[in-house]
């Protein structure tokens, strides 16, 4: 009695050791501003103050005459795996909420993630405990290996837009309310859904584009909560043109715009121009301006579109018109 005792005392001691050597390590990752790792360790805190209560627990199982040597070790594993599986759950659950935080991650996404990951750890715990106490599980995870991979191909395509659904929802690359560009697409992003996310352009139709097109496309994406934001015109001039009279033209044309007030939401901030590739056909002149949010984008964009090619006709930029 007197050898159990002491083993059950030691575990315990070996434990608290272990909890205060862990403090420490918490508070001086805490200073570091290591937050994340210090909320890791403070879960690792009380797993191990569990586990010293789980050791000194199965080392008082002698003591319990009618308990046979086989089921002592078959407690000591279970024991041993439940903690190991509500320790795994919560570092889950802090791992998930520091990327809610960092990546603007939607909290829908965050909560099922969360889930699929304690329903894979629970099962990983029950198949070891069911394995402990000698139940045959071979069959169990043949027959679901084998319906997992029918269901698998037969959702294929489902599949994949559902996890590039989760992929953006998780990643929060982009959220309802913004504006993103990609492929030959453009619009307001109005819903993201398990399988789709809906755009809208400037006019009252919705475009419906894969979540595994979205996902695996170079995306440009203007906040909602940003302000301004520039929006890219292109005008494709003759090589011959004379390329510092026509930003001269598109400066004082935007300046005057500016000074009238007849564009709702354009910036007072320099126009960006830059110069594509040229080609024996022309040469691409880029322009970017500054509106006050993504809701005035299609408005401005059309009346300075329009105002712009009238100032470089007025000002005999040649301009090269593409006919199929």
């Amino acid at each position: 009695m007197m050898i159990t005792l002491v083993r059950a005392a030691i575990a315990l001691g070996l434990a608290l050791v272990a909890w205060q050597l862990l403090g420490l390590v918490r508070r001086l990752l805490r200073r570091r501003q290591m937050l994340l790792s210090a909320r890791i360790i403070r879960v690792l805190e009380v797993a191990v103050l569990w586990y010293g209560v789980g050791g000194a627990v199965v080392a008082l199982l002698p003591e319990i005459e009618w308990l046979s040597s086989v089921w002592r070790e078959r407690v000591a594993i279970t024991v041993g795996t439940l903690i190991t599986a509500l320790t795994a759950t919560r570092i889950v659950r802090e791992a998930l909420s520091a990327s809610i935080n960092k990546d603007r991650a939607s909290p829908l996404a965050a909560t099922f993630m969360r889930s699929i990951a304690y329903a894979a750890i629970y099962i990983i715990a029950l198949a070891i405990v069911l394995a402990t106490l000698g139940v045959n599980i071979s069959a169990m995870v043949a027959a679901i290996g084998a319906g997992g991979l029918i269901v698998g191909l037969a959702l294929q395509e489902t599949l994949t837009n559902f996890f590039a659904g989760l992929y953006i929802l998780l990643t929060g690359k982009f959220k309802v309310g913004d504006y993103v560009q990609f492929d030959t697409y453009e619009g307001t992003v109005e819903d993201i859904t398990w399988r789709t996310t809906m755009l809208r352009p400037g006019t009252r139709a919705i475009i419906v584009v894969p979540n595994q097109r979205i996902a695996s496309s170079v995306l440009t994406v203007y906040r909602a909560i940003e302000s301004p934001i520039f929006f890219r015109l292109e005008f494709l001039l003759d090589p011959s043109a004379d390329f510092v009279r026509a930003e001269a033209s598109l400066a004082d044309t935007h300046r005057a715009l500016l000074e009238s007030g007849n564009v709702r939401g354009l910036v007072d901030e320099p126009l960006l121009v830059r110069y594509g590739d040229s080609s024996s056909l022309g040469i691409r002149l880029m322009v970017w301006v500054a509106v006050e949010n993504i809701n005035l984008l299609w408005e401005a964009r059309a009346v300075v579109m329009r105002t712009f090619l009238e100032a470089l006709r007025r000002a005999n930029i040649p301009l090269v018109i593409l006919r199929q």
